[in-house]
């Protein structure tokens, strides 16, 4: 009678999870998959998912979104367009219509490859010194690209959202209602437009699993409470840079 095997597993007795496995227990047992990641880091499943995903809502924004009528509407928010010549805004209008769905489509791939990297090293760097973590820079990215599991999320979710809307439907800055943004109404200063985009659901959940992931990875040197104070003090300082600047 065949019997089967059982899992293989890790020098320090803990069965090998493998990367769905991973992603999924980010999401519902968050200290434990990132305590399997700290052990043996791995990226690419997360990474790679992330990235695919966001170069297809991209895509889809630059099909779907009407930039004409997206364009003229900053436009009119704007008081120095007010002073140009009609012929000079329309070569203007005509040039970002040409260029938006293709940086739409290239925003979803490098921006995203950006951000996860720009997260993974800001924290890596400071973990490592403020608390003197040792953590190498691979545990440090299989930190980042697993914490980014809520936009892959995010991304289901908006691809979704996109296929349903029709075309001219599509608004590229709040095509998804996870910040508070999305609720504020027409013709709201711009450092408000900006302070909501920073209180976006899935980015705060982002960033909690970043504090999760590198307390774990070194709970001698790393406290919880010490890694969300770092985690959120950082992005505060970040946040209120950019909303103090959009109001000049």
């Amino acid at each position: 009678m065949s019997t089967t095997p059982p899992p293989p597993v890790t020098p320090e007795g803990q069965p090998e999870t493998n990367a769905l496995s991973r992603m999924t227990g980010v999401i519902v047992s968050p200290k434990k998959a990132f305590s399997d990641i700290a052990r043996r880091p791995t990226w690419a499943a997360p990474f790679i998912t992330i990235c695919l995903l966001s170069v297809i809502a991209g895509g889809l924004i630059g099909m779907k979104t009407d930039w004409r009528s997206f364009f003229e509407r900053q436009m009119s928010q704007n008081a120095r367009m007010d002073q140009m010549p009609q012929e000079q805004k329309d070569r203007i209008l005509a040039s970002q219509m040409t260029w938006a769905p293709k940086l739409a489509f290239a925003f979803g791939l490098l921006g995203t490859v950006f951000v996860v990297f720009l997260v993974t090293l800001v924290y890596w760097g400071a973990f490592n010194l403020f608390t003197g973590a040792g953590l190498g820079f691979k545990t440090a990215f299989g930190i980042g690209s697993h914490a980014f599991m809520p936009s892959i999320i995010g991304s289901l979710l908006a691809i979704i959202i996109l296929l349903i809307k029709p075309r001219g439907e599509v608004d590229p800055e709040h095509f998804l209602a996870s910040n508070v943004a999305a609720f504020l109404p027409d013709g709201s200063p711009h450092w408000m437009e900006v302070l909501g985009q920073s209180l976006d659901l899935f980015w705060i959940w982002t960033l909690a699993l970043v504090a999760i992931g590198f307390s774990t990875a070194n709970p001698k040197k790393i406290k919880p409470a010490g890694a969300f104070l770092t985690v959120f003090g950082i992005w505060a300082v970040w946040v209120c840079a950019k909303t103090v600047w959009a109001m000049f």
